[in-house]
C-alpha cells in the first residue's frame, strides 16, 4: 500500500463510514481510546458501541502511514472492521486490507476536575496527542432558527449527554489542560472551539484565556481558538494578545449566495464582510499562516470553493478543508454525502493552490503542531495529509503513539 492508497482509504471512511464487530470492540474503554463525541456527531448513523452496552464506540483508528482516521459508523458502508486473533484488520466488501490500531486511552480520562467533574466530560482526546476543549456546547443560532444547516453541535449534545459538559467552567478547563499537557503530558497542543455566544461576541472565552496563562508560562503549548468571527478589530487584538498560536474564524462556505442560504446566523450576526476583515485583522497580528478558516467541502461548486482558496492563501490567510457529512440531528440529514473522487480532486486542487500561494503553511513548525493542530491528531480532515503528498515528511510520533500498523494489500 502506497501513501496515496492509504490517503485514499482514508478519504473514503471519512465518507462512506464502517461498521465493527463487537469482538473489535473488546479493547475499548479499556486501553483504547472511546468516542467522545465533544462537539459534533460526525455520522451519519447514531451508534453507541457493543450491542451488550459493555464497550463504547472506538474515537478514532490507526492506518498505514501513521494516519489517524475519525470512526464514523454507518450501517450502509462496504467497510467493516472485525477481529482475528489479537489483530483488528479492516475489510472492504469482505476483502481484508489492513491491520488498523485504536489510539490509546490516556491516564486523564479517569480523573476529576478540583470540583468533582469528569475530566473527560471537559477535554477530550484526538489521535495521539490532541487535545479538544468546547468550551460551549450550545449555540445561539439553534435558539433563533439561524443554525448552519450542516451543523448538529446542539442536537449532538442534547443526544448524548453523558459525553460532555455543555458549559465548562475555566477552572475545570484548567485542570483538565493542567494535567493532560503540563503535569502528565499526553497532549502536546489544544484547540478550543464553542457555538455561537448569545451577544455574538466571545463568550466565556477571555476567562478561560486568562486562567490559562500562568500554564503557558510554565510550558508554552500552542493553542487554536475556532469561534465566531469577532465582532470589532479590539476583539481580534485581544483574542491575539493572549497567547493562542492561531485562530479559526470558520466561513465554512466562499459563494456568498449559498453562504447566506446555508449559514443564515453567520450572514445575518456578523456578515460575511466582517467574517474576513476578522481574518485579515489576525494574519496581521499572528505569525505568517496561523489565521485559518475552514471549508466544509461538498456544499459549494468546486470552482467557488477554490475561488474562496486561492483568494484567502494570496491574501495570507491558511483555508483548512473538512469534507461534508450529513451528520444526524442536522438539516442535511440524509442528504447523499459526495464521493471520495470528488473530494480527492478537490483537495489535489485546493493544495497545489495553498503550496504556490502560501508556502509558510507547509512549514515544520506547523507541521509539528504550532497550530493548535497536527497531522497526528486532525482525524476528521484531509488537508494534512495531501500537503505531505508535496512536501514529503513523517507524521509526528508522539508519546501516545501507536506502532505502525501492516498493510496486507
Amino acid at each position: 500500500m502506497t501513501l496515496d492508497d492509504a490517503v485514499k482509504l482514508k478519504t473514503e471512511l471519512l465518507i462512506l463510514g464502517l461498521t465493527i464487530s463487537d469482538d473489535a470492540m473488546q479493547t475499548v474503554g479499556e486501553g483504547g481510546l472511546e468516542k467522545v463525541f465533544w462537539v459534533f456527531e460526525m455520522t451519519p448513523s447514531t451508534h453507541k458501541g457493543t450491542g451488550d452496552g459493555t464497550r463504547p464506540l472506538p474515537n478514532d483508528m490507526l492506518l498505514p502511514y501513521d494516519l489517524y482516521a475519525d470512526v464514523r459508523y454507518n450501517p450502509e458502508s462496504p467497510f467493516k472492521v472485525h477481529r482475528s486473533g489479537e489483530t483488528i484488520i479492516l475489510l472492504k466488501n469482505n476483502s481484508e486490507l489492513c491491520e488498523v490500531r485504536w489510539p490509546k486511552r490516556p491516564d486523564f480520562y479517569n480523573k476529576k476536575t478540583r470540583s468533582g467533574e469528569s475530566m473527560k466530560k471537559v477535554a477530550s482526546m484526538r489521535g495521539d496527542c490532541g487535545l479538544r476543549v468546547c468550551f460551549d456546547n450550545a449555540c445561539n443560532y439553534f435558539s433563533k432558527g439561524e443554525q448552519c444547516k450542516f451543523c448538529n453541535i446542539v442536537p449532538a449534545r442534547q443526544r448524548n449527554r453523558e459525553h460532555v459538559v455543555t458549559v465548562k467552567e475555566s477552572e475545570d478547563i484548567f485542570d483538565a489542560v493542567k494535567d493532560a499537557i503540563i503535569d502528565n503530558p499526553v497532549c502536546s497542543h489544544l484547540a478550543m472551539t464553542a457555538g455561537a455566544s448569545k451577544d455574538d461576541g466571545l463568550g466565556n472565552l477571555p476567562q478561560i484565556l486568562e486562567k490559562l496563562k500562568p500554564l503557558l508560562k510554565k510550558k508554552n503549548f500552542p493553542i487554536v481558538t475556532a469561534i465566531t468571527a469577532t465582532r470589532n478589530k479590539d476583539e481580534t487584538a485581544y483574542l491575539c494578545s493572549t497567547g493562542i498560536s492561531s485562530v479559526a474564524f470558520n466561513l465554512e462556505i466562499w459563494d456568498e449566495r449559498i453562504f447566506t442560504e446555508i449559514c443564515p446566523g453567520k450572514t445575518r450576526r456578523i456578515g460575511r464582510r466582517r467574517w474576513i476583515e476578522a481574518l485579515k485583522e489576525a494574519r496581521d497580528l499572528l505569525k505568517p499562516a496561523r489565521s485559518l478558516s475552514s471549508f466544509v467541502v461538498g456544499l459549494e461548486p468546486a470552482e467557488s470553493l477554490l475561488e474562496g482558496i486561492d483568494y484567502l492563501s494570496s491574501v495570507g490567510i491558511f483555508p483548512i478543508m473538512s469534507p461534508f457529512v450529513p451528520m444526524v440531528g442536522t438539516d442535511y440529514e440524509g442528504r447523499e454525502a459526495p464521493s471520495p473522487e470528488w473530494i480527492w480532486d478537490v483537495h489535489e486542487r485546493a493544495t497545489e493552490l495553498i503550496y504556490k500561494n502560501l508556502p509558510e503553511a507547509f512549514c515544520e513548525e506547523i507541521w509539528d503542531g504550532d497550530i493548535g493542530i497536527c497531522p497526528s491528531c486532525t482525524t476528521t480532515k484531509l488537508f494534512f495529509d495531501f500537503m505531505r503528498r508535496i512536501v514529503p515528511r513523517e507524521n509526528p510520533r508522539r508519546l501516545m503513539s501507536n506502532e505502525s500498523v501492516n498493510a496486507f494489500i
